[in-house]
């Protein structure tokens, strides 16, 4: 099944429908502000076994990113920050940045994992935001990546659509995506170190 929507123009009935097959335990490819990725419900069993199958890794292995809504949706999941790393993360986010912070036991149970840190993202796009919001809770996502290691990610949606759609319940087409993947900043130490550069912009350090 494809939804194409338009990140300038996001059609809520859409979005309505695509949240309800994602709390079903169904899995989607969707568009980042960043590369497209495979995302599902990361409160359902069901959805987390599938995006760690995907990844070639049980759902205790597993690095999934969370996608969250905005930093109040965060702050939920992880431990609380001091003052000059919450300003840094507003600093950040929006925007194609992984930031690591340390989880919070709601979210370690959930996963089952020994692992007490979290990649967290608030993507620049409306249609994932959307997406969030309706669930009203995270999305746990992994990076799709490209088949020629040599591309690393798809950007032509109408390849995702032809090549890659067997991952997933459901692709949303919201345009042609980047190929080039969210900077990620580790948080848990004392002062923020770059773990990857990517399409955010690594000068903020």
């Amino acid at each position: 099944m494809i939804y194409t929507i338009y990140p300038d123009s996001v059609n809520q009935q859409l979005i309505k429908e695509c949240a309800k097959r994602l709390i079903a335990g169904e899995i989607a490819i969707i568009p980042t502000d960043s590369v497209y990725a495979v995302a599902g419900d990361f409160m359902n069993a069901s959805a987390l076994k599938k995006l760690a199958e995907i990844k070639k890794e049980t759902i205790k292995e597993a690095e999934f990113s969370f996608l969250f809504t905005n930093l109040s949706q965060v702050s939920e999941y992880t431990q609380s920050v001091g003052g000059a790393t919450f300003k840094f993360m507003k600093q950040c986010l929006p925007g194609p940045y992984t930031l690591v912070l340390e989880s919070n036991i709601t979210l370690a149970r959930r996963l089952g994992q020994k692992r007490k840190t979290i990649g967290i993202r608030l993507p620049d796009n409306p249609i994932v935001r959307a997406l969030t919001e309706e669930l009203g809770r995270p999305l746990a996502s992994a990076s799709l990546h490209h088949d020629d290691e040599l591309l690393q990610y798809p950007t032509d949606p109408e390849e995702i659509i032809t090549n890659y759609a067997h991952k997933a319940d459901f692709v949303i087409n919201g345009g042609w995506g980047d190929n080039t993947p969210s900077t990620v900043i580790d948080l848990t130490t004392k002062s923020p170190t770059l773990i990857r550069a990517g399409k955010g912009d690594v000068e903020i350090l």
